[in-house]
């Protein structure tokens, strides 16, 4: 038996025994507010023979040397508030660290160029899922379009007059306060998106991200998955946005977007500097040996879709330039 499921944050794989639930953590340990977006088994994967890597930054700043343990996470990045109005640092980040374990052992056996069983299958899902669902720029994605949503709602609403004064009549009455403005000023300002901003919470949209995580893995389940070999001339990098999909046959005009499902869709995930895992449809699966092409293409698509760092096992004035080049060149979700 497998089963992916979503509902209360719960996860059951028969064969590994593991069961994560949001309101029974099993791992009791000190709060924790320090919350990795990017897992520090993953970007161990990427360090030098020190243990370290050097992070490069696309905002004009100069290159640093780090451990993987003090990048990539935010304070309370996975924290929430309790319906008792209390901060929950633990839950969810508990959960996650549960589930990198299983990831962390899937992992280590493509490493080891060992054949995957349904069950590593589930958990490699589950892991590509969670390093598109969990990292700043999904988040971010979801409070901006969440935004314009709201705006596209409410200039419709504003752009009938009759029923936006009933609607408003309906809110004071059913709720026995007064708007305080009149119906009609309120209407027109409401008209014009440009007059006002909304805001959307993180805890709305980092919960709204990861409710996305079984839907994603049961995509990429059903994927064929190759993990191209590095070169002795040159390894992978990764970075704080690790996932990228592209659609080289996309018409960049065309009315319709680039997703998952498209037939020639290809998704690209750095395991390691000395491994990277490409999901397609058509192309077949398996360990592949890549070429120099391949890995300075793979590592291209990776610096395209960083938001801002790009992590690596060295230091090189080229990086830098080359990852300076791709400012802003990061996927943003729109509302149309």
């Amino acid at each position: 038996m497998h089963t992916i499921a979503s509902e209360g944050f719960l996860f059951y794989n028969s064969s590994c025994g593991t069961k994560l639930e949001k309101n029974n953590v099993m791992l009791k340990q000190k709060p924790k507010k320090r919350h990795h977006y990017i897992p520090v088994f993953y970007l161990k994967g990427f360090t030098n023979k020190d243990g370290c890597l050097y992070v490069y930054d696309k905002d004009n700043k100069p290159v640093f040397e780090s451990s993987p343990e003090a990048i990539a996470y935010e304070n309370h990045y996975f924290s929430f508030t309790t319906p008792e109005g209390e901060m929950d640092s633990e839950t969810v980040e508990n959960n996650i660290m549960l589930l990198e374990g299983e990831f962390a052992r899937t992992v280590k056996k493509i490493h080891n160029y060992e054949d995957l069983s349904v069950d590593d299958r589930i958990v490699f899902s589950l892991f590509v899922a969670s390093m598109m669902v969990r990292i700043p720029n999904m988040r971010d994605n979801i409070r901006k379009s969440t935004s314009e949503m709201i705006k596209h709602i409410n200039v419709f609403m504003a752009s009938h007059k009759e029923n936006f004064e009933r609607m408003m009549e309906r809110y004071e009455k059913d709720t026995g306060k007064q708007i305080g403005i009149d119906v009609e000023e309120l209407r027109q300002w409401m008209k014009n998106p440009d007059n006002y901003d909304v805001t959307v919470d993180k805890q709305y949209s980092t919960a709204m991200a990861l409710s996305l995580l079984e839907d994603f893995a049961r995509v990429f389940f059903q994927m064929k998955w190759a993990f191209l070999r590095a070169t002795d001339d040159y390894k992978y990098m990764t970075g704080d946005n690790p996932l990228q999909y592209i659609d080289p046959t996309h018409n960049p005009r065309s009315f319709y977007g680039v997703g998952l499902a498209n037939k020639n869709i290809e998704v690209s995930l750095p395991l390691s500097k000395e491994l990277c895992a490409l999901g397609s449809w058509k192309y077949r699966g398996g360990y592949i040996q890549g070429t120099n092409q391949h890995v300075k293409h793979l590592n291209r698509m990776t610096v395209i879709a960083s938001v801002r760092f790009v992590f690596a096992d060295k230091n090189s004035e080229e990086i830098d330039k080359f990852v300076k080049k791709y400012k802003g060149s990061h996927r943003v979700m729109t509302v149309g």
